[in-house]
């Protein structure tokens, strides 16, 4: 049924934070989920720059916790850079920050969260589809971007990077903000939408492909109530539940039938009953009405989750999935989170940022491991959450066992996984020996899972 948008605009006027606040996020290779009602967040995947926020610089391919934060509402990966938003609406930043990016007036990449200094008053960020940049949204509807800026993506009627949050001029009314690599956009609390840095593909979608440095509105495109950018495309969803793209389409992330640019919105074939919206670095996902998951465009690594590799131009059912409540598209896969708060990921796996501690790519939805511990799998020490794994470090043989002896006789699984994210080591029920002596010295991942009760520990084998 088509919704009027002026009973919308205040409900989203009224429920910013809560349409903004994303507990689930995907960038080019890691993946982000918020715990507990954002009590705490886990991060995995690529972490060359510290993206996961875990206070170490390798991959990993299982949820590890984000250190030092907590009281999150909302997160956001960028390329290699992260950014939450806390509920005193301040906000932190970690990972790459090559161009400045974290927004703390350096240049140095940080692997914990440390705080963006004179950002107050945020109610949404975004740290741009498999983007060098970051924005940032004001409770006032004024819009504030930092870090890289060869191609105006900062709005600011330049080309200068800038490691400071800077205001967007002549940004106001605004209630959602998203980012692609390169270009930005704004939605307006009158349903319009507006969009500025690189446009060689149209993604700016105001029927040019001339790079803009300060926002431009997007043509023929009114009634919108979400918007998300994916590499050099855009995606807006209007409130009559069909689903607008524009920008580069050479995989068919368009939608509309066609691998051919768009620089003017096209609609989505076949869909009209979208309720929430995902750009991918090169294909799209959507959730329809009845909480089922619909996607289109590259196909390569199983991006689309439809069993197959091929691309599609036009949306397809994702295999096996409903209730679905949040979705996010990285570059080359797919996560999404269902009611009932569990995650699943898809398509491209190769720094473990499917989260199911393996680095093979899926082509259906699989389940993320080990969600929401909240015990650090840098923690080193000799004796935690009743669990004793000793000696640690050893030669390769640890003897696990419980101060409760009655849990040890309950079903339990044991896994081990290498440095890269690789499962070495699995056993069910009785063993309380793992014997890896024949594994290269190292760093080694422990997880033991008794029902809902996870354990995880760092091991050193010399």
């Amino acid at each position: 049924m088509k919704k009027n948008l002026l009973s919308i605009v205040p409900i989203l006027l009224m429920s910013t934070i809560s349409t903004a606040q994303n507990h689930i996020s995907a960038g080019w290779s890691h993946s982000l989920y918020l715990c507990n009602n954002g009590s705490y967040a886990n991060g995995w995947g690529a972490n060359t720059y510290g993206q996961v926020g875990n206070g170490a610089n390798i991959d990993i391919s299982f949820p590890a916790n984000i250190l030092n934060l907590s009281n999150i509402v909302s997160i956001s990966a960028g390329y290699q850079h992260t950014l939450a938003l806390k509920n005193d609406n301040t906000v932190w930043a970690w990972g790459d920050n090559t161009d400045g990016q974290l927004g703390n007036g350096t240049n140095t990449a940080s692997n914990v969260p440390i705080q963006i200094p004179g950002l107050t008053n945020i109610i949404a960020v975004s740290g741009g589809k498999a983007g060098y940049h970051s924005l940032a949204l004001k409770n006032d509807g004024t819009v504030w971007t930092w870090g890289r800026n060869d191609f105006g993506q900062l709005g600011i009627g330049n080309t200068n990077n800038s490691n400071v949050p800077v205001q967007v001029p002549g940004l106001s009314d605004i209630i959602a903000i998203a980012g692609g690599e390169y270009h930005s956009l704004a939605l307006k609390n009158d349903g319009t939408v507006w969009a500025w840095g690189r446009n060689a593909d149209g993604q700016l979608g105001n029927g040019t492909n001339i790079n803009s440095n300060v926002p431009t509105q997007v043509n023929n495109l009114t009634g919108i109530i979400a918007i998300d950018g994916g590499r050099f495309f855009t995606i807006a969803l209007k409130d009559n539940g069909s689903v607008w793209t524009f920008g580069q389409n050479l995989y068919g992330q368009l939608g509309n039938g066609t691998t051919i640019n768009s620089n003017l919105p096209v609609q989505v074939s076949g869909l009209n009953d979208a309720i929430a919206i995902t750009g991918g670095a090169f294909h799209a996902v959507a959730i329809k009405s009845d909480s089922t998951l619909v996607s289109w465009g590259r196909n390569t690594y199983g991006n689309l989750g439809d069993g197959t590799t091929t691309n599609s131009s036009v949306p397809v059912a994702v295999t096996g999935l409903n209730s679905v409540a949040q979705i996010a598209g990285g570059t080359n896969y797919s996560v999404a989170m269902k009611s009932d708060k569990s995650m699943y990921a898809w398509g491209r796996n190769t720094n473990g940022q499917l989260g199911d501690g393996t680095l093979t790519d899926k082509y259906i939805p699989n389940a993320v491991v080990s969600l929401c511990s909240n015990v650090s799998v840098e923690n080193i020490s000799d004796y935690d959450n009743n669990w004793l794994i000793y000696p640690n470090p050893s030669d390769g043989i640890y003897l696990i066992q419980n101060a409760d002896n009655y849990l040890n006789n309950l079903n339990k699984k044991i896994d081990l996984y290498n440095s890269n994210g690789q499962l070495i080591f699995s056993s069910f029920n009785n063993n309380y020996e793992i014997d890896i002596s024949d594994q290269p010295a190292g760093i080694y991942y422990l997880i033991i899972s008794q029902g809902d009760v996870i354990f995880k520990k760092k091991l050193i084998k010399d």
